[in-house]
C-alpha cells in the first residue's frame, strides 16, 4: 500500500540504515544521490541521508540530520523540517517528517514542496495595492517592490506577521521577518520575478500570540503600463485548518495502523456482497492477498455447506441498519484447505462516512480443533473401561468418569469435591500419600498398586497411574489418575498359584508313595538277586550289588524332590525348619555349599504366608544355584523391628543390569513377585558390593496386607550381605 503513496516513505533502524522504502522513495533516490536505499540480503542498508553529499546540497543539513538522528535513537518521537536543496543549479524544496513507528524502527517521509513554495511566492506577488480597501478582509494583502521592501499592506497582514502596522511599510524583508525565514522569502520573490508566475506556499510564524500557519500566494505586481514593479501577495491564516488536517491525518494513521496491524481481518462489502477492501491480515488467515479478494463475491469464499446460512444472515443484516451479526463459517484458503473463522458483520450502509457492510474476521481454527479434540477426549474418557479422574493440588476430586462409578460404586455427585484418600484403604494411606507428594513435585507414577474401599466397604485391588497436570508457566496444577480394577486378576493369580502348589504337592506325593515304593521294591529284588548270585559264586553278583546301591540312591533323590514339592508341615517346625531342610537338600542335590542362618527363632503363624515365603526362598535359592555361577549360597531368616525378612545371597556374577526392573525376568521371577504381592510382602533384588546377587523378601509384622513394592539397588543393607555359618541341618 505504501507504493500507492505519492510521498517518498522509508523505514530505518536505530543506526539510520534504510530497511524498507516505497517506490516513490526509490524514484527520488535516483534523482538525489544523498538519499539511501534499502540493502540486499547480504549487505546492510545505506544511511537515510549520506551526510557529506547532503551537506553540500543543503545549507541546513547539520540541523536536519540532528533532528532525524534523535528520532532514530528514540530521543524524540517525531520531527519535521522543510528545506531547499541545490539540484542541477536550482533549488528544490522538500518537506521532511520523521516519526517513531515502534522501538528501534523509525519512518521518514519526504515530500517535494517546490510547487507549493512557488505558489506561495505568487501569492505574495499578487498583493493588492489597495490596502485600505482590503483592511476589512481577513486575508492579509501586501506588496513588495523588486528589492523586497514593503510598499503597502493591510491590517490583517500586520496581524498575520505578528508586528504593528507602522513596523512594516517601507521596511525590507530582513527588517520584518525572522532571520530563518528571510532566505526563503527572498528566494520565493526572486522566483516570482524571474518566472512571472503566481507562487503559493505555507509558512509558520511565531508571534507573541502563539505559532500560526499562513497560506501565502504571491504574483507579479504590474503598473498601468503592464511593467513589473514588484510583487503582490495575499496571506491567509490556516492554523485551525492545519490543526484539523493534522488531527485527521493522525486519526487516519492511527486507524490505518490498527487495521493493518490487527490480527483480525477487516473486509468491506458493498450492499450486494462484493468485496471492496480487505486488510493485510487476510493473507495471514487465508493465504490470499488483498488484491486477489477485491471485486470478488464474498460467498465464493464460504464452504458450500455454509453458503445458504451465510446468505440468509446477509439478507437479515441488510434489513437491520446499524445492527451486527456474529457467526462461524469455513473459508477457502490458498492451500485448498478450509479454515474456520468467526465473522462479525455490521451494517453501516446508512453511515455516510462508510456506506458499506464491515466484516471483522477472526481465525478460530485452532479453537475449533481444540473443541473437537476436547470432545474426542471426553468420548474416550466416557467410554473407557478404566476409571479416569482428575485431582486438584490439595488432592480433591475434580472429575469422575462412568468407569470410576462402576469400580467404586460412588456417583459423580458423591465423589466430586472429596479428597482422593477417602477411596484408599486405611492401612494404605501412608503409601498413597507418598505418591501424591511425588505428583506435586511434577513426577509421574506408573502402575502403583494399592487397595481401595468401595461404596459398600468392598475391598478393591487397583493399579493407579498418576500423571501431573501442568498449567501456565509449566506449574503443576493437579494430577490425572487412571484407575484399573485388578481384583479379578489378583484372584486368578492366587488361584493359579494355589493350583500350582496343589499340583506340586500331588506330584510330590506320587513321587513318594508310588515311584519311591516301586524303586524300593526293585532295590529289594536286586538285593535278593545279589545274594543268589553270590551263593553261586558268579562274578555278576558284584554288578547286582552296585545296581541295588544306585536304586537306593535314586530313592533318596526322589524323596528329596518329593519333600521340595510338598508344602510345609506347620506342625513340624514351620518356616524355619522348612528353610533349613531346603538348604540341606539343595546342597546335597547340587553339590554346592549352602548355609542357613537364623539368629533367633522365627515363627509365622499364617500358614499361607509361611508357604509363600518358603516358595519365594526356594525359587531364589534354585536361581542362585543354577544361574549365579557362584561357589556358595547363603540363606538368612530373621525378624526385624517391623517385619520378617528372608535373604538369599550368592557370590556369583551378579546382575547384568541392576537398574532393570526385576519384573522383567523369567517365569520364576514373576512367580516370586506374585506370591509376595498376595501376602503383602515386598521383594528387592540387588547387587552385593563384593560381587554376586542378593534377593530380600520382607513381610510386614501387621497381618493386614500392603502393596508390592519392587526395587533394584546397588548394595544390600545390614549383615545380609555376609551370611553366617550354616547351623546343623536335620
Amino acid at each position: 500500500m505504501l507504493d500507492f503513496l505519492a510521498e517518498a516513505v522509508a523505514a530505518a533502524n536505530r543506526n539510520g540504515e534504510v530497511m524498507e522504502a516505497n517506490a516513490a522513495w526509490l524514484a527520488l533516490a535516483h534523482e538525489l544521490p544523498w538519499l539511501g536505499r534499502p540493502g540486499g540480503q547480504a549487505e546492510a542498508g545505506e544511511p537515510v541521508f549520506e551526510a557529506t553529499a547532503f551537506g553540500l546540497a543543503c545549507g541546513e543539513a547539520a540541523a536536519i540530520l540532528a533532528e532525524v538522528e534523535a528520532v532514530f535513537l528514540g530521543a524524540r518521537t517525531h520531527c519535521e523540517a522543510e528545506f531547499a536543496v541545490l539540484q542541477g543549479g536550482r533549488l528544490r524544496w522538500l518537506n521532511l517528517r520523521g516519526r517513531t513507528l515502534r522501538e528501534g524502527i523509525a519512518v521518514v517521509e519526504l515530500r517535494d514542496v517546490s510547487a507549493r513554495c512557488k505558489a506561495q511566492q505568487d501569492l505574495r506577488e499578487s498583493h493588492t495595492l489597495f490596502q485600505r480597501i482590503m483592511d476589512s478582509t481577513g486575508d492579509g494583502i501586501f506588496i513588495y517592490d523588486k528589492e523586497g521592501r514593503f510598499l503597502m499592506h493591510n491590517a490583517a497582514c500586520a496581524d498575520h506577521f505578528g508586528v504593528r502596522a507602522d513596523q512594516i511599510a517601507g521596511r525590507s524583508i530582513e527588517e520584518v521577518f525572522p532571520p530563518h525565514l528571510v532566505a526563503t522569502i527572498r528566494g520565493q520573490n526572486e522566483l516570482v520575478l524571474r518566472t512571472g508566475r503566481t507562487l503559493g506556499y505555507e509558512i509558520v510564524f511565531d508571534s507573541p500570540l502563539g505559532s500560526h500557519t499562513l497560506l501565502v500566494q504571491k504574483g507579479l505586481y504590474r503598473n498601468h503600463r503592464d511593467e513589473t514593479v514588484g510583487i503582490i501577495g495575499i496571506s491567509r491564516d490556516i492554523t485551525e485548518r492545519k490543526q484539523t488536517e493534522l488531527k485527521i491525518e493522525r486519526s487516519e494513521r492511527h486507524f490505518r495502523a490498527l487495521i493493518e496491524k490487527s490480527t483480525d481481518c477487516i473486509v468491506i462489502l458493498s450492499g450486494t456482497g462484493i468485496i471492496l477492501y480487505a486488510s493485510p491480515a487476510a493473507n495471514r488467515i487465508t493465504g490470499y492477498g488483498a488484491g486477489e479478494l477485491i471485486a470478488t463475491d464474498v460467498f465464493f469464499w464460504v464452504h458450500p455447506d455454509g453458503v445458504a446460512s451465510a446468505k440468509k444472515h446477509f439478507e437479515e443484516l441488510l434489513e437491520m441498519p446499524g445492527a451486527s451479526i456474529t457467526a462461524e463459517y469455513r473459508t477457502l484458503c490458498k492451500n485448498e484447505e478450509w479454515k474456520w473463522v468467526e465473522v462479525t458483520a455490521s451494517n453501516l450502509l446508512q453511515d455516510a462516512s462508510v456506506q458499506a457492510i464491515v466484516l471483522n474476521i477472526r481465525d478460530v481454527s485452532e479453537r475449533k480443533e481444540a473443541e473437537q479434540a476436547s470432545r474426542r477426549f471426553e468420548a474416550i474418557i466416557e467410554s473407557s473401561i478404566d476409571g479416569i479422574l482428575s485431582l486438584s493440588l490439595e488432592g480433591k476430586i475434580m472429575s469422575w468418569n462412568p468407569a470410576a462409578r462402576r469400580i467404586f460404586g460412588y456417583s459423580e455427585d458423591e465423589a466430586l469435591g472429596r479428597g482422593f484418600d477417602f477411596l484408599i484403604a486405611r492401612n494404605h494411606l501412608a503409601a498413597a500419600a507418598r505418591f501424591c507428594a511425588a505428583i506435586q513435585r511434577g513426577k509421574a507414577v506408573k502402575e502403583f498398586e494399592t487397595v481401595c474401599t468401595g461404596s459398600r466397604g468392598v475391598r478393591i485391588e487397583v493399579a493407579l497411574t498418576l500423571s501431573p497436570i501442568y498449567g501456565r508457566n509449566h506449574r503443576v496444577t493437579g494430577s490425572a489418575v487412571i484407575v484399573r480394577d485388578i481384583t479379578d486378576r489378583r484372584r486368578l493369580e492366587k488361584e493359579v498359584l494355589e493350583i500350582a502348589d496343589f499340583e506340586k504337592h500331588r506330584i510330590g506325593q506320587d513321587l513318594h508313595d508310588d515311584l519311591c515304593q516301586h524303586l524300593v521294591g526293585i532295590a529289594m529284588s536286586m538285593s535278593l538277586l545279589h545274594g543268589e548270585l553270590a551263593c553261586l559264586g558268579l562274578r555278576q553278583a558284584q554288578d547286582a550289588r552296585q545296581i541295588a546301591e544306585m536304586i537306593r540312591t535314586a530313592v533318596d533323590h526322589a524323596r528329596t524332590l518329593a519333600r521340595g514339592l510338598s508344602p510345609l508341615d506347620m506342625a513340624h517346625g514351620g518356616l524355619m525348619a522348612g528353610l533349613e531342610t531346603l538348604v540341606a537338600n539343595t546342597e546335597k542335590m547340587f553339590r554346592m555349599p549352602c548355609t542357613f542362618e537364623c539368629p533367633a527363632a522365627v515363627h509365622v503363624a499364617d500358614m499361607e504366608a509361611a508357604t509363600h515365603l518358603f516358595r519365594i526362598a526356594q525359587e531364589a535359592l534354585h536361581n542362585a544355584v543354577k544361574h549365579s555361577k557362584g561357589t556358595r549360597v547363603g540363606v538368612r531368616l530373621e525378624r526385624t523391628s517391623k517385619s520378617v525378612q528372608i535373604s538369599v545371597s550368592d557370590d556369583g556374577v551378579g546382575l547384568s543390569d541392576p537398574k532393570k526392573h526385576p519384573s522383567g525376568g523369567g517365569m520364576g521371577m514373576h512367580t516370586m513377585y506374585y506370591r509376595a504381592r498376595i501376602i503383602g510382602a515386598s521383594v528387592k533384588i540387588q547387587s552385593n558390593p563384593q560381587g554376586g546377587t542378593c534377593v530380600v523378601c520382607r513381610l510386614p509384622e501387621s497381618q493386614e496386607r500392603s502393596d508390592l513394592h519392587c526395587e533394584s539397588a546397588d548394595s544390600l543393607p545390614g549383615k545380609a550381605k555376609n551370611p553366617g555359618k550354616r547351623k546343623k541341618n536335620g
